[in-house]
């Protein structure tokens, strides 16, 4: 009896810790397809707790101002996450959005270009973290999305970007800059043409690393059951076939792709015929209708770390302008580009 009086002792004191999660007063409440209900969202108790930010499970679905609200892609439950990414609530959408809402700063007063960061499969909006501090150092308003890359299709990742910039609040323009897989995302999801459009202005698209042609090694393995299993629809979608059809983005955009760059035209990676990155041929990252390409002696996974690759993007980003970064193993542009 005593021990029991004990343990209901502490749960009080643990039930007296755990703040309301997801709170909302009665009263008309806007839902995330835009209907509006009489009906409070439900909430849930929370401990405000560190996390790891969402890397292959959570789809970032509301930004503002590094405020994001995420939803699991196992579960279906939704979570709001500061810039620490501390949970500071969780459970229905609604409530979480609605509490993000109230807690978040206002975004700039007047219309502003925001730089939206878009990282590569098996990674997460961290691998840009070097990227996005010099990038904001240098003036440019700056946001970073993590998707669940091997959970999802490329369509519905492309869908999950496309809602978070329909509700985007405070800019009237924005500019990718993608890594790898991050780069067919944007392809997609251009090619979309869905609502944001109308409200946003898509100006510039820099991909590091994409895949373009289709990845040689997705068309090698993507019958092996241990390839389907690891990467799941997104893996098909990679394959030289899936990616035939879709097309070029209709904004300017740079590519810069890794290589080894020897001169024996062989890569770093012997599964893979021609020089590479590691992971994706250098033929592969070309694209008709590019403003240049340039090739650096830069592994794959970091490419978005490399200093003179980071200036090269920033000075496309501000204005268009084409640097080749000073260690590039070769540079391309169109033959009428008066910097040639």
């Amino acid at each position: 009896m005593k021990t029991g009086r004990h343990l209901l002792r502490w749960c009080l004191l643990l039930l007296g810790l755990i703040v309301g999660s997801c709170h909302q007063a009665p009263g008309t409440t806007a839902l995330q397809d835009g209907s509006m209900t009489d009906t409070a969202p439900s909430s849930r108790p929370n401990l405000t707790l560190p996390t790891l930010g969402g890397k292959q499970l959570w789809a970032d679905v509301r930004w503002k101002e590094r405020w994001r609200v995420q939803q699991n892609v196992l579960t279906g439950h939704f979570r709001l996450l500061d810039p620490q990414d501390r949970r500071l609530a969780w459970g229905e959408f609604e409530a979480c959005a609605l509490r993000m809402q109230e807690l978040a700063p206002e975004p700039p007063a007047q219309a502003e270009h925001l730089i939206l960061l878009l990282h590569g499969m098996g990674r997460s909006r961290s691998a840009f973290a070097k990227m996005q501090k010099r990038l904001e150092e240098m003036g440019f308003h700056v946001g970073s999305l993590s998707y669940p890359s091997t959970r999802r299709s490329i369509e519905a990742h492309a869908a999950q970007v496309a809602e978070v910039l329909e509700h985007l609040e405070g800019y009237s323009s924005v500019s990718f800059v993608t890594h790898s897989l991050g780069g067919i995302v944007v392809r997609r999801m251009l090619a979309d043409d869905g609502p944001w459009r109308a409200r946003l202005k898509a100006t510039r698209l820099v991909m590091l690393g994409p895949p373009n042609q289709g990845a040689a090694f997705a068309d090698q393995v993507q019958e092996k059951t241990t390839f389907r299993w690891i990467f799941g629809d997104t893996g098909q979608g990679l394959t030289s076939n899936a990616l035939a059809t879709l097309p070029s983005p209709d904004i300017p955009f740079l590519v810069i792709a890794g290589a080894r760059g020897d001169g024996t035209d062989k890569g770093w990676n012997p599964m893979l015929q021609g020089d590479d990155d590691g992971v994706v041929r250098v033929t592969e990252t070309h694209l008709t209708g590019q403003a240049a390409h340039f090739t650096v002696p830069v592994f794959h996974t970091f490419l978005m770390n490399d200093d003179p690759v980071i200036e090269s993007i920033a000075a496309f980003l501000a204005d268009g302008s084409l640097v080749v970064p000073e260690h590039a193993l070769s540079s391309w542009r169109p033959a009428d580009d008066p910097a040639e």
